[in-house]
């Protein structure tokens, strides 16, 4: 199972997402799902950091990602994160609506 949190602060906006698990849709290499889910996330934590310019804290090893935004970004910078976060989080969504057995995703206020 793929466990997908986000955590938004009290004014709903995200500062950070953690994507771990696997989904054992298939074999090692095969997994469409898994294949999705990390082509979703890291492609979304490449952008924030190469193109948004967001000088973002991440991790990304086997079965694991996380990406953190740093506190006090501008307008601008907040703009884009939000635009790149919610996209990733439609095709996300998406990807649960065809497989929701190997897919739990939960938005949380912290």
């Amino acid at each position: 199972m793929i466990l997908i949190s986000v955590y938004r602060n009290s004014d709903k906006v995200i500062e950070q997402f953690v994507i771990e698990g696997h989904a054992h849709a298939a074999d090692l290499g095969k997994d469409i799902v898994c294949a999705a889910v990390s082509a979703l996330g890291q492609t979304t934590v490449l952008s924030l950091y190469q193109i948004a310019d967001i000088n973002i804290v991440y991790e990304i090893k086997k079965g694991y990602l996380r990406c953190k935004l740093p506190e006090n970004l501008t307008g601008e910078e907040l703009y884009k994160a939000k635009l790149l976060i919610d996209t990733m989080l439609l095709g996300l969504e998406n990807i649960q609506k065809n497989y929701p057995q190997y897919i739990e995703i939960h938005d949380r206020e912290v």
